[in-house]
């Protein structure tokens, strides 16, 4: 039998076999690395955006709240859920305002800056001491009015109308007068932050959160302060003294494909009576 050139022979099984293992490890090698470093740049991606998430909440909350009016920082909701406080529009200096034994009155003059009000902006203020004199309406410090009389420049007096006849409960020392809004609250629910708005004062649901007249935003998710685990309470507050401004201590926990990010961040309240 003639015996075929070398050119022409083929390969036995044996080789075969093993350049098939070969290129297996080699492509199981290649597959784990590249797994690996998909992996790598979706936990970095994941991790990103969850800071990116709890830093533009907490900034919003900040900034927020330290417009807030003076003392009007509270927690409501089970395990302080919910911080709630109420926004300033702008501030003026009143001239005189109707406090007893004095004659109530339906005006008041003030001096303010030539800039209209938002037109949410529907109550006014006058020297809170505390939260329970600004949520309670009858306490004679909110006061919603009807219209403003504005003179466009701070030399000539503006007046603010009420729809009735009013009595403050008391003269502000520095003569400081808010319009407000209406009450805001940031609520830790179902592993998300909503930022609640547009219900007025005392419109609660039976847990003490806002209820259904509210607008609800979504401000971030993942949030995970009330786990099997252990509760982490988000919010606390304390009032304002005379050696301190207010404070609202928050402490939010965000968890994401099991990496975790706790902020914890104070905030302070100018206490500006």
């Amino acid at each position: 039998m003639r015996s075929l050139p070398k050119n022409q022979q083929g390969f036995t099984l044996v080789e075969l076999v093993t350049v098939i293992v070969i290129l297996g490890v080699l492509a199981s090698s290649i597959t784990s690395f590249l797994r690996f470093g998909t992996k790598s740049y979706t936990d970095a991606t994941d991790r990103e955006a969850l800071i990116s998430t709890a830093r533009f909440v907490v900034e919003r909350l900040n900034r927020e709240v330290r417009n807030a009016l003076p003392n009007s920082i509270r927690t409501i909701g089970a395990n302080n859920q919910c911080l709630e406080f109420v926004p300033i529009d702008k501030s003026a200096i009143y001239l005189d305002i109707p406090v007893a034994p004095e004659a109530a009155s339906n005006s008041v003059d003030v001096v303010m800056l030539a800039d209209s009000l938002m037109p949410t902006t529907q109550y006014v203020a006058v020297y809170a001491l505390n939260s329970n004199d600004i949520y309670s309406t009858a306490s004679g410090v909110i006061e919603a009015f009807s219209s403003v009389d504005n003179s466009g420049n701070k030399q000539s007096p503006s007046k603010i109308n009420f729809a009735s006849n009013i009595l403050f409960n008391a003269e502000s020392p520095t003569s400081r007068l808010y319009f407000i809004d209406l009450p805001v609250s940031y609520c830790v629910e179902n592993n998300a932050i909503y930022r609640y708005q547009g219900y007025s004062f005392g419109n609660y649901d039976s847990d003490g959160t806002p209820d259904s007249t509210a607008t609800q935003i979504l401000m971030a998710e993942y949030v995970n302060n009330f786990s099997s685990s252990g509760n982490v309470i988000p919010f606390q507050t304390f009032p304002a003294t005379l050696q301190r401004n207010g404070l609202a201590l928050t402490r939010l926990k965000f968890v994401r494909n099991l990496e975790t990010i706790v902020f914890n961040n104070e905030i302070q309240v100018p206490n500006v009576p």
